[in-house]
């Protein structure tokens, strides 16, 4: 028979915690073992269920495992063998380098190779092997590791790296939710069950730092966001025990002098002040420069600062203001809230701007997912940032990239909801900012046309506010107020989107009329020829099961370039007599076959005669368009070929491609594709010299089966 051990009561645990299937894949990441592994474990689980006289954990092929409710509640009741369940944790070895040279680097006391050990439970060789390929990673950034019989292991190179590395290493390991989730941990628990790697903190410098930085905000009046205020808390803990072992940085003179006139030295001077008074620590000015930096470096949620017109605020939103009218033209699109957009997007680069001007580097754990899902509007990002970049002097990281990405997919989608008598109310919950939180709303919205959002909310609102809603979204785990929370990654992809509509529908007991039904046809069935025991237990989990929500539901589809811009809509001519009658030809495809109503050709014209030019987007190639809501009936596209180029306000335009998308999303899939035919030269002189519709037809269905 299977013993339990640790990590096993720690799965059996997770299980019980669901409020739905989990799959092996998502416990193998959460354990950070195999998937081989999972299954090994769950093997000891059951033999240990069956000892214990209940009943096994259920698998439901494509959905996951879990425990029935009634076998819930009496696990539960013999609480004592789970005191260390969710204690267990197998590092890898990344996870292992990065708390090592936390530790070293962290530690007043001499750190010693069984001190690393004892950490982790490793062997000796394993331990020497991580710091061995630790020094290797440390040779990138010019420091080494040396290691003396009395004082143990220490980092050697200039503080500033050290420090720059320490950060990195901190944002691999800590929690999402870091300072609050380290403090609600240690303050709940005795120190035998505090997670090893945290015992370095200081718990009473991380409350005192937590609180200093919270009068900091009222002083200034800014809202710094909630993951960026944990991880200040965090970063400054460690500074200052760089700065207990005498280790202080050094601030360019040039620096200091454009720091000194900031509202943040201020804010950054009253904090070391305090603790100095509160810690008994002496922080020398150096470091006061250098804390200083940070807080400018700062992501904030508002910032009446911005208000005040200083030079630097100035540049700051000519750069906005451009990067924005650039990404409608690449997009083809309009902000309605223009205005809105740029003081948003204004809010984020500039603690951006003084990120990159120090070196202050952000993970950006959302970069991936929103590359992934939405690859269209990184890239339209990608093609404004310059910029910014010409700006600040030098080129800028796709986490940036990534966040700015963020702000303009926010507000791309702009749509209506449903009016209806049984509408549920939902709070988001983001501690990522104003950009990330935009970007879930919209999603959400996309998602849930039968709820009102109610608003967005930072970690720290939402403890203190009255709750009148139905549930929360949130991007990390809450504190209980009675009210149902659905975790999710703030970059939803298609998956998050059918488990959290399986969830919510599960919740509120309804979904599609035909899966209510076969929820009460399967009772009435089973009822036929069995004994249910728990009618009420076996509605939910047949729910949970039933109700997954329809293909496609909430996302918006991107077709291809070929399948907005079809051979029969291409018109071929030698010439026509001036641009207005090129549009309207142009048009006639869309018109004629129920695309756009005569209101849309006329709004285009307008347009041009109103801004000029602005649709030649390319030497020879122009794209009309206007707003979904000025005649569109169906997303498509139409081109008219001209032989012989129009004059369009002195601009040459041989090719004319009507744009009508039903809203801001819909026709981004097809524009890049586009965009990316006509950057290569030799493709764009093809189309313009093509005679028939089949050279150009070869083109555009090429570009739209590309993968990249």
């Amino acid at each position: 028979m299977n013993i339990m051990d640790q990590r096993s009561m720690a799965i059996l645990n997770k299980i019980i915690q669901q409020d739905s299937y989990i799959s092996v894949q998502k416990l193998a990441t959460i354990f950070n073992v195999s998937r081989r592994t999972i299954y090994n474990d769950l093997d000891k689980i059951n033999d240990w269920l069956k000892l214990q006289h209940f009943a096994d954990i259920k698998q439901v092929r494509g959905q996951g495992f879990y425990i029935d409710e009634r076998s819930k509640k009496e696990i539960i009741k013999k609480k004592e063998h789970f005191v260390s369940g969710d204690m267990y944790y197998e590092f890898s070895p990344i996870e292992r380098k990065a708390w090592i040279y936390i530790h070293i680097a962290g530690r007043e006391q001499p750190y010693y190779l069984e001190h690393i050990r004892d950490l982790f439970k490793v062997s000796r060789n394993t331990v020497l092997d991580d710091i061995s390929k630790l020094k290797e990673e440390l040779k990138k950034y010019k420091l080494s590791i040396t290691s003396e019989r009395n004082t143990g292991y220490s980092i050697v190179g200039n503080e500033n790296d050290t420090r720059k590395l320490l950060t990195y290493y901190l944002d691999l390991v800590i929690p999402q939710n870091g300072c609050h989730e380290l403090l609600s941990e240690m303050n709940s628990l005795p120190e035998e069950q505090v997670f090893k790697p945290f015992l370095i903190f200081n718990f009473h410098w991380l409350k005192e730092l937590h609180h200093l930085l919270n009068e900091y905000e009222k002083q200034f009046k800014i809202e710094i966001t909630d993951d960026v205020l944990n991880n200040l808390v965090i970063w400054f803990h460690f500074f200052l025990r760089r700065i207990m072992q005498g280790k202080i940085v050094n601030v360019d003179p040039i620096e200091k002098e454009v720091i000194k006139s900031t509202s943040e030295f201020d804010g950054a001077k009253a904090l070391c002040i305090n603790l100095s008074k509160q810690l008994d620590i002496i922080v020398p000015d150096n470091e006061v420069y250098y804390f200083a930096k940070y807080l400018l470096s700062a992501k904030v949620n508002y910032d009446q600062s911005l208000q005040v017109e200083t030079q630097e605020i100035k540049s700051l939103l000519h750069v906005v203001e451009k990067m924005v009218d650039d990404f409608q033209m690449y997009a083809a699109v309009e902000f309605h809230e223009q205005q809105s957009m740029i003081q948003n997007l204004l809010l984020h680069l500039k603690p951006a701007y003084y990120r990159n001007k120090y070196g202050i580097q952000i993970e950006n754990t959302l970069r991936d997912s929103v590359k992934q899902n939405y690859p269209e509007i990184f890239n339209l990002t990608k093609k404004v940032i310059h910029h910014f970049e010409e700006l600040i002097g030098q080129p800028i990281h796709e986490n940036e990239i990534a966040y700015c990405a963020m702000h303009f997919g926010g507000w791309l989608r702009k749509e209506g909801v449903m009016l209806g008598q049984t509408r549920k109310r939902l709070l988001i919950v983001c501690t990522n900012g104003l950009g990330t939180s935009r970007l879930l709303e919209s999603q959400l919205e996309g998602l849930f046309s039968d709820t009102d959002i109610v608003g967005v909310t930072s970690l720290r609102e939402y403890e203190r506010m009255n709750l009148n809603i139905d549930y929360i979204v949130s991007t990390i785990s809450l504190p209980d107020r009675g009210v149902p929370v659905f975790v999710v990654n703030p970059v939803l992809n298609n998956a998050d989107k059918e488990q959290l509509l399986k969830k919510v529908n599960s919740l509120f007991e309804y979904s599609h009329k035909q899966q209510v039904y076969s929820v009460d046809s399967v009772i009435d069935m089973v009822q036929r020829y069995a004994t249910i025991h728990d009618n009420d237990t076996l509605r939910q989990e047949l729910r949970r099961y039933f109700h997954t929500p329809i293909k496609g539901e909430g996302e918006v589809r991107k077709p291809s370039l070929y399948e907005l811009l079809p051979p029969e809509r291409i018109v071929l001519n030698k010439s026509i007599s001036n641009w207005k009658e090129a549009v309207i030809s142009a048009a006639d495809p869309l018109l004629s076959q129920g695309y756009i109503q005569e209101s849309y050709i006329t709004k285009m014209i307008q347009n041009i005669t109103e801004k000029g030019p602005y649709i030649v987007i390319s030497e020879h190639f122009a794209l009309p368009h206007a707003n979904p809501e000025d005649g569109v009936m169906k997303t498509g596209m139409s081109m008219l070929h001209l032989t012989e180029p129009v004059d369009l306000y002195g601009k040459p335009a041989n090719v004319i491609i009507i744009l009508a998308s039903r809203d801001n999303e819909q026709h981004l899939k097809a524009l890049s594709q586009l965009t990316k035919l006509f950057s290569v030269k030799a493709n764009k002189e093809k189309i313009i010299q093509a005679t028939n519709k089949s050279e150009i037809t070869k083109l555009i269905y090429a570009y739209s089966n590309r993968i990249d």
